[in-house]
């Protein structure tokens, strides 16, 4: 890399330093192990990084990389000085106790906070009788409990959670309050929406035309024989996981998922992958697993190349085929990372959330094929019941991405009866009008309009691993090769390129629906 201004490659080299502090330090605390001094190094450093930034005067000659670094690292320095700010925001503050009404004079943010915080809080601890679980145990619980009438039983220990956000809905409904706000800030700002459709070459309308020609799909070819009821769509749909449960117990999952990585020449421990998968009384609670970098990649004094070093932090209790999946979902983020190679600037998640999603599902897809399954697990299930175990969280997802843009263009409407027209049109969920089982997902109020990131990364998957196929042919029982070819083609660039140009440069195309139509189409033999 050759950076045409001596300031701006000492800005670099800062921004670097910044980003390595700021990671080492995340992780830190992430893993219950955080001292003050990170912290405090931590800020230096990203001080240190806008002062140097700061000193930079641009030059528009400058060839368009170098400008292009300029502009993301200017919009990190100052997302992370409005970050540290905002551990005091007033912005976000609220009165524990005061009226949802006086919440909501304080502003959008103020409501959404509050309404997380006590979302969170009940999430975490639904008593189920026996005993107290989360919102994913619970779920869990539901795929494999064989009884319906303790099926029912369970669903609605659900309800503090959906209370939290909604009430008993009406007037009373925190929800309710926090739409025409949110409605507000979409004409403001514009619709997040719009923005996550325009990062991939779409338009608003083509994101909506693609989510409900797979609900049609689905419901076509793998909809109950017969209306259920919602608290039996995770055992109607979860065969397959209750068929191998047994095959993944909670000890060996991280073993299958890294033995199946490493035949594809991405070894997470040779990539230097970091694992943290397990509870214990020393760690904060992770409510939901995700990825983080733990360190940025960097050119050593020798020359050589130091890859980016990623951490996996998760709550693993039970095993089975969903903990494996979403292992191998997070494992798939951490390959992506570990192969970013490009300059400091651009070392980074891509500029599209959902194209970053996409890009982890390229291999924890395969858990849901039969051939992966005889040879990984020593057992296997009848692909259409493994496919729509697969894609039935897909369609919930689809149906709260519809949800979002249904509500927000018409606020005025009844969630409940939004949710329930979607369902019961595509998903053979008899509708409860009367229970508020949508809010369950915390992204309604945190971050209005970003599930249609999980909806989207479903499109794009399935368009890339139908292109990869096509290019190297089946994978699911090995191939060295896969994961330099994906690394040079995909993964590589970090904000070097835009996901929008890497994807048509892969598929030729903006990604469509067409591929996921087809993987759901597979199911229909049931």
């Amino acid at each position: 890399m050759t950076v045409t201004d001596a300031q701006l490659a000492a800005a670099e080299q800062a921004y670097l330093e910044a980003r390595d502090r700021h990671d080492r330090a995340t992780i830190a605390e992430a893993q219950g192990k955080i001292r003050p001094s990170l912290r405090t190094d931590a800020a230096m450093a990203a001080a240190a990084a806008r002062t140097a930034l700061a000193a930079v005067v641009v030059d528009p000659a400058w060839p368009p990389d170098d400008l292009h670094a300029y502009r993301v690292m200017a919009q990190w320095t100052t997302q992370s000085a409005e970050t540290q700010a905002s551990d005091n925001d007033a912005d976000r503050a609220y009165v524990t106790g005061e009226s949802w009404g006086v919440t909501a004079e304080r502003g959008f943010a103020a409501l959404s906070t509050r309404i997380a915080d006590e979302y969170a809080q009940a999430q975490g601890a639904v008593d189920v009788g026996d005993v107290t679980l989360t919102r994913l145990g619970v779920l869990d619980r539901l795929g494999n409990e064989a009884n319906p009438e303790r099926r029912r039983q369970l669903f609605y220990a659900l309800e503090p959670v959906w209370q939290t956000i909604d009430a008993d809905g009406g007037v009373a409904s925190p929800y309710q309050r926090l739409l025409p706000l949110s409605v507000n800030l979409w004409a403001r700002d514009g619709s997040p929406v719009d923005r996550s459709a325009a990062a991939l070459g779409l338009s608003g309308a083509d994101v909506e035309a693609h989510l409900i020609a797979i609900l049609e799909t689905w419901r076509d070819g793998m909809g109950a024989n017969a209306r259920i009821e919602p608290w039996d769509w995770w055992y109607e749909t979860g065969a397959a996981s209750r068929a191998l449960r047994a095959a993944a117990p909670v000890g060996r999952i991280r073993e299958l998922s890294n033995d199946y990585h490493a035949s594809l020449g991405a070894d997470p421990l040779a990539l230097g992958v970091g694992f943290d998968l397990f509870p214990r009384l020393d760690r904060p609670p992770v409510p939901v697993a995700y990825t983080e970098f733990g360190g940025r990649p960097r050119i050593l004094a020798d020359g050589a190349r130091r890859p980016a070093r990623a951490w996996i932090m998760a709550t693993y209790t039970t095993g089975g085929l969903g903990e494996l999946t979403e292992l191998m979902h997070e494992s798939g983020h951490a390959i992506h990372l570990a192969a970013i190679d490009t300059r400091p600037a651009f070392a980074d998640w891509p500029d599209s959330d959902a194209f970053t999603e996409a890009l982890a599902e390229l291999t924890a897809l395969d858990a849901a094929e039969p051939s992966w399954q005889a040879h990984w697990l020593g057992a296997g299930v009848p692909e259409s019941a493994s496919l729509r175990g697969r894609y039935a969280a897909v369609m919930l997802d689809v149906c709260w991405a519809l949800f979002e843009i249904r509500l927000h263009a018409d606020p005025e409407r009844d969630p409940s009866d939004v949710w329930a027209d979607l369902t019961s049109t595509y998903l053979d969920i008899e509708p409860h009008r009367e229970v508020s089982w949508w809010a369950m997902r915390g992204q309604l109020v945190q971050e209005p309009g970003y599930m249609v990131n999980y909806a989207l990364a479903a499109i794009i998957a399935a368009d890339l691993r139908a292109a990869i196929r096509a290019a190297r042919g089946d994978w699911s029982t090995g191939d060295p090769g896969w994961y330099d070819w994906v690394s040079a083609q995909i993964f590589c660039w970090g904000l070097e390129r835009s996901g929008r140009d890497v994807l048509v440069d892969v598929l030729g195309r903006t990604p469509t629906a067409d591929a996921l139509t087809v993987e759901i189409g597979r199911g229909r033999a049931r």
